[in-house]
């Protein structure tokens, strides 16, 4: 899925989230998206890339607590040029 809220109201994405975890257990599901609240609600793992490349993955409660990668750090503290 590409940015599957960008345009939606918070109720709708809401439903798309929650949708999202009812069929984690019968699908994998790539959501590439720069919203980084939604990342981390949304996910069990996430990736980092940047400029095409792999940073980072982990899981998501890792990532965004403790990254690794300074690019990832700035990212997520948005500390980025």
């Amino acid at each position: 899925m590409d940015e599957p809220c960008s345009a939606l109201d918070p109720a709708a994405t809401e439903a798309v989230e929650e949708l999202i975890w009812m069929l984690r257990g019968e699908y994998t599901i790539i959501i590439v998206t720069h919203n980084m609240a939604q990342a981390r609600r949304a996910s069990e793992e996430c990736a980092f890339m940047l400029m095409g490349k792999m940073i980072e993955h982990k899981r998501t409660e890792e990532l965004f607590v403790t990254p690794e990668n300074q690019s990832t750090a700035d990212y997520i503290e948005v500390r980025y040029a």
